[in-house]
């Protein structure tokens, strides 16, 4: 009945709201110039995070932004090859605002939504986000948009071939990390190795990764972060516009084409994108990976409107994937892959762009909308969405799956959010999810079950003009009806027979919360502290499992007794930026309570389709993760800029006094970047080349289960520009990654086990053009 209320008749309550309430219609406007030299800047954008819309400056420098409503908002300005700026402007007092941008290389991007109430600059959040901009998304070479990101100090990748990425942050992944996609959590049975994050990587235009536990905002998972995908800005009023993005890998001969449309008329938004990928299997220095082909394609559209009293999006979109999956069976004499027949495969057969058994297909179905709504000094926020993943497994046989999941899940949040004089926010917020899994398959692993969660919060922030201060409580409540199954000899539902699972009831409760500071001690250094709780429920894998968990090689069995884990993370961090550097130094300490994990006790074996299995079961014992973040930028000159990182992570369970499993290894990456600094009117627009270096150390501290992984290091390298043609600025690049063509395992490939090594060099050609098709938007 709550989920009935929240999805369908709440809404309406919006646009009652909506029609009811007067607002005063404000219009912004302003110029955007070149700092020192006064030179207008043409097609700078100026954009308002908390109503999703925006424009750009004309051949003036002048820009126009109509129909806002009057209160206080946040702009930010960018313009590529110029560092970003931001202000708050209370648009009771002020319509005529002018902005003054500093050429740089570095255009970071410094306002932040995850983890806050409203929109917010970077340095008044006392947690730690990374902000990653669309085209360093694109010109990263990756297979999805897990890889793009795992780059970023912090933040690591566990694979299982080259489509499956799964996100590690600070040492703790699976749902430990909450996905969000367009303000909806992502649900598609996260607890399997071999699961992905099923988002088409063309659509997103801005990912902010938090690290550390979040649970004030997010609720249950978000223990180890959150990362928040965020759409790209929409079409200013009176034009429809179009993007081609296209990208050709060399290592695992990966194309991939999406286009994109998108209008706005009158406030009325519209978008359209599809994207399809089409891989053949990878190359290693030694060989190309048998059935490591997959193919994917992608369909979003959004509907939205933006008035003076807010904004309200629909988005809908298909995600469908096809992955050969890896088991790397192989002939004992030739040491050839072998087929699921068990024929030897040829190098043509290897090669190729075929998937062969095993192999997968999950399709992901989502339907949301959001909604904010401005009310003079409040705002009211609120999301609901809709996700069907579908998942099929094809382990025997092409025609029929084996494991076939079919997760729906409905989510919903409300936020209000109230600004008070002296800069305070006050927020208080509901958030939930209903969900429901059937196996639909032959094989099982975990049973059928419904999920339901609810939270609430509340959360204050004060701002002075060098100090932040915040605090938040939430209580959360999650519980899980795992499905009995009993089979008979002929493997159909009856009374009695053979007990597949055994029903259970759990229910978890939780008392979480945040507190964190800001201080900027000068115009060079500031320094952020928070202290924050985490929790997260056992998942049904952990609760409910009884089967053999194909592609890790042994037979689980879960417990339906498990307590909740719960966390306590402190970390700070220390900035600093003069002329010629920039420097960040982040560290964290987490304690967990509870934490869950699988151990094989006493040798324990199982048999399973003619097979003997290890078997692991789930328990609990208490852990500590700890390590930091480094990153120094120096930049003796704007062109020139010499980045550092260093990651480290350290991870024990206090319990059996083993490490932690999936802790990545210490690494560091050294870039050197040039942009040639070209004159403005010139058609080619600051080309670059950089060159980089990845030192990855061995990790020998692993649990029970791993193995050992030694050290390595890649060379990269990449070059491109932006071109002026027309009124358009088309992105060019080639960039190469392990370019010497090293042999190396990554410590989180899954397929080291089976003794297959990460991709060789891999050369990636790409661009994105953008066009406009029509345009009446005109500054007067």
């Amino acid at each position: 009945m709550i989920n009935f209320f929240v999805a369908r008749l709440f809404p309406g309550i919006i646009f009652f709201l909506c029609i009811t309430v007067s607002y005063a219609q404000v219009t912004l406007s302003g110029k955007v110039t070149e700092k020192g030299s006064g030179e207008s800047l043409i097609g700078a954008t100026v954009y308002i995070p908390d109503l999703k819309t925006g424009s750009s400056s004309d051949k003036d420098g002048n820009y126009k932004i109509r129909n806002l409503p009057a209160t206080s908002l946040l702009i930010q300005v960018s313009y590529i090859g110029y560092q970003a700026v931001t202000a708050t402007v209370d648009l009771r007092r002020t319509t005529v605002k002018n902005f003054e941008l500093h050429e740089s290389a570095i255009e970071s991007q410094e306002v932040v939504i995850t983890g806050n109430a409203l929109s917010s600059e970077n340095n008044r959040s006392s947690v730690s986000i990374t902000p990653i901009n669309k085209l360093q998304l694109f010109t990263t070479p990756s297979t999805n948009i897990i890889d793009a990101i795992s780059t970023v100090p912090g933040v690591s990748e566990i694979t299982t071939g080259g489509e499956i990425s799964k996100p590690v942050i600070r040492g703790l992944s699976y749902n430990h990390v909450v996905t969000l996609n367009e303000g909806v959590r992502q649900e598609g049975s996260q607890w399997g190795d071999e699961h992905g994050i099923e988002i088409d990587q063309f659509s997103v235009d801005r990912i902010e990764v938090l690290k550390g536990p979040a649970s004030l905002f997010y609720g249950s998972d978000a223990m180890g972060g959150v990362i928040n995908i965020l759409e790209p800005i929409p079409a200013e009023p009176g034009k429809i516009r179009g993007e081609f993005a296209s990208q050709l890998s060399a290592g695992n001969r990966l194309y991939s084409n999406s286009l994109m449309l998108e209008g706005n008329q009158g406030g009325f938004l519209w978008r359209l994108r599809g994207t399809y990928k089409d891989a053949a299997a990878y190359k290693t220095p030694p060989e190309y990976v048998y059935n490591s082909a997959f193919k994917e394609n992608n369909y979003n559209l959004l509907l939205g409107l933006v008035r003076k009293w807010g904004f309200s999006h629909l988005h809908v979109s298909a995600f469908h994937t096809e992955i050969g999956m890896i088991d790397g069976t192989r002939d004992s004499l030739t040491h050839c892959f072998l087929d699921y027949q068990g024929n030897t495969v040829s190098d043509a057969q290897a090669k190729s762009r075929k998937i062969e058994v095993p192999f997968q297909i999950v399709q992901h179905y989502q339907a949301s909308s959001s909604t904010n709504l401005f009310l003079k000094n409040s705002q009211i926020r609120f999301n609901v969405g809709y996700q069907v993943n579908d998942r099929r497994e094809y382990g025997v046989t092409p025609d029929e799956p084996g494991l076939n999941l079919q997760l729906t899940t409905w989510t919903y949040d409300a936020r209000y959010t109230l600004q008070l004089p002296g800069t305070i926010e006050f927020v208080s917020g509901i958030s939930g999810m209903t969900q429901m899994n059937l196996n639909k398959g032959v094989e099982f692993l975990v049973p059928d079950y419904d999920l339901q969660d609810w939270g609430g919060f509340v959360y204050g922030k004060k701002s002075w003009e060098r100090f932040t201060v915040n605090a938040g409580i939430r209580f959360d409540y999650r519980s899980i009806s795992g499905k009995a199954m009993i089979h008979d000899t002929l493997g159909h539902t009856a009374a009695s027979g053979d007990t597949i699972f055994t029903a259970f009831h759990p229910a978890f409760t939780a008392v979480t919360g945040s507190a964190g500071i800001t201080f900027r001690l000068s115009e060079t250094f500031n320094l952020k502290f928070n202290v924050g709780r985490g929790f997260r429920a056992p998942n049904i894998a952990e609760l409910g499992s009884n089967g053999v968990h194909e592609g890790t090689f042994r037979y689980e069995i879960g417990n339906p007794l498990l307590k909740p884990e719960t966390s306590i993370q402190v970390d700070g961090e220390i900035s600093a930026n003069i002329k010629w550097l920039s420097a960040v130094f982040n560290g964290f300490y987490n304690v967990i309570d509870n934490y869950i994990y699988s151990r094989n006790v006493n040798s324990e074996m199982k048999n399973s389709g003619g097979r003997s299995y290890q078997v692991f079961r789930y328990i609990q014992g208490n852990s500590v993760l700890k390590g930091f973040e480094f990153e120094l930028d120096i930049h003796p000159v704007d062109a020139l800029h010499l980045d550092n990182n260093i990651d480290y992570v350290w991870g024990k369970n206090l319990s059996t006094g083993v490490p932690l499993p999936y802790i990545p290894a210490l690494h560091t990456m050294h870039d050197i970047r040039w942009t040639y600094k070209t004159h403005k009117t010139s058609w080619l627009n600051s080309p670059y080349f950089e060159a980089g270096l990845e030192v990855h150390f061995g990790q020998y501290d692993v649990d029970n289960f791993e193995t050992y992984t030694p050290g390595y290091v890649l060379i990269n390298a990449s070059i491109g520009a932006t071109l002026k043609v027309q009124k358009q600025l088309w992105t060019v690049y080639i960039s190469g990654k392990n370019l010497a063509d090293g042999k190396y395992y990554d410590h989180l490939s899954r397929l080291k086990y089976v003794g297959i090594y990460n991709m060789g060099r891999n050369i990636t050609f790409g661009l994105i053009l953008p066009f406009g098709i029509y345009n009446q938007n005109k500054i007067d």
